[in-house]
């Protein structure tokens, strides 16, 4: 079987590789982009609810997670001085893409993101391209020049119909999350073989899921802007936007809210919700106009029926304000500001957007070269760093992009 040689092998066809593929085409670099999917960014079609949240107006570290914190926030701030969300909007325009800002600074496409995957395709060498490519095996070895010098890494690729040889490797295949759209682990496998620190994806940016005889289910369809918090070790733990809008489903709790904490969630950790975040209901209470009126006459108002007297405590829904006792009052203050449960689980990575973990960032230097083996790259969310809701896992996937594509 012939090789086909290339200075660059990009593994991985989403938001990052696709771009590092057009960044090659564009400074005339030879590349060999390679994907085991039949089409080209196929979670990225779905990014946004296919309307692709592509950036955010105010991306910083502070909106992403890792199990190496410090070294993250190093390499973010590093990549967000070259890759601002300006540049991510001077890129929609320059093919004729629409954009829309909503809360939170976030920035949408106006129609679906994937006539923007097409029209870079369409810009991408076809003889570069190589879809529905599964990968045999990856190997690298050392060569000497022919008239002596410095080994130079050579790495290769086989697959069923072609083998693939490169002085350079960008790793780019994303992580385990929404395994129908063809999301695999290959990143954290060949990671951890080619001897990386690495640590074992698991869902983010994923409903999680109620215990058994919740109070809360049974409500599916309710939509409420709440304030999610966790503690750990004596630190709150907190979404840094604030309050974010939370959807009942039939089997647990979803929404902005949630997809967020479900970034910092552990099994275990209890959850607190303040079902009403712009409110002070023990003020309400000491309020003497309120004293005459029933409890769940106060409460009906401020929350959809079915969830307020889910939350209210029976014995108390009847008793008028002014009756209460300050034990009564903290109680029900408790149960609507700071109700407390442990998630039974996330809703597992079919219904994850993202994954926490990767490779390790110890052995990654700020260029996104591999520490271990030479001419090494990974980016994008195959590292372990993770985006909060709201565009900014794919600004950071078209930033790795960015920052390789000027150190080949």
């Amino acid at each position: 079987m012939p090789e086909i040689c290339k200075d660059v092998l990009i593994v991985g066809g989403g938001a990052a590789g696709l771009f590092l593929a057009l960044l090659c085409e564009r400074k005339h670099i030879s590349y060999a982009l390679i994907d085991h999917q039949a089409a080209l960014g196929m979670k990225w079609r779905l990014a946004g609810g296919a309307m692709g949240n592509m950036t955010n107006r105010t991306v910083n570290a502070e909106h992403y997670v890792s199990h190496t914190p410090k070294q993250a926030k190093k390499l973010l701030q590093s990549l967000f001085k070259t890759w601002q969300p300006q540049n991510v909007l001077d890129l929609l325009q320059e093919y004729g893409m629409e954009y829309e800002e909503r809360e939170f600074g976030q920035i949408f496409c106006t129609k679906p993101v994937k006539y923007f995957i097409e029209k870079i395709i369409a810009d991408l060498s076809e003889k570069n391209c190589f879809c529905g490519e599964k990968i045999l095996s990856c190997q690298y070895s050392e060569k000497l020049p022919e008239h002596g010098g410095q080994a130079e890494t050579v790495y290769t690729i086989k697959t069923a119909d072609h083998v693939f040889c490169g002085q350079k490797l960008v790793i780019a295949t994303g992580s385990s999350s929404y395994p129908q759209a063809g999301a695999t682990d290959f990143a954290l496998r060949l990671a951890k073989k080619w001897g990386h620190d690495t640590v074992p994806f698991r869902s983010a940016l994923v409903p999680l899921l109620l215990p058994e005889h919740s109070p809360l289910l049974g409500l599916e369809g309710i939509s409420i802007p709440v304030r999610l918090k966790i503690f750990r070790d004596g630190r709150e733990i907190a979404d840094p936007c604030g309050v974010r809008s939370l959807l009942f489903t039939h089997t647990g709790i979803s929404g902005p809210a949630v997809l967020v904490m479900s970034c910092f969630w552990q099994k275990g950790d209890t959850l607190h919700i303040d079902f009403l975040p712009e409110d002070d209901l023990l003020a309400r209470m000491h309020d003497v106009q309120n004293g005459r009126k029933l409890v769940k006459n106060l409460i009906l108002p401020l929350l959809p029926d079915r969830l307020a007297l889910s939350l209210i405590p029976v014995d108390l829904q009847n008793r008028k304000v002014a009756e209460l006792s300050k034990k009564d009052r903290q109680r029900l203050t408790a149960s609507l500001q700071d109700f407390c449960f442990v998630p039974k689980d996330t809703d597992g990575l079919k219904k994850a957007e993202a994954c926490l973990g990767g490779v390790g960032l110890a052995q990654i230097n700020q260029n996104l070269e591999s520490l271990v083996h030479k001419n090494l790259y990974f980016m994008g969310e195959c590292l372990d760093i993770t985006g909060l809701l709201g565009g900014y896992n794919i600004h950071f996937a078209l930033a790795c992009a960015f920052r390789i594509a000027h150190r080949l």
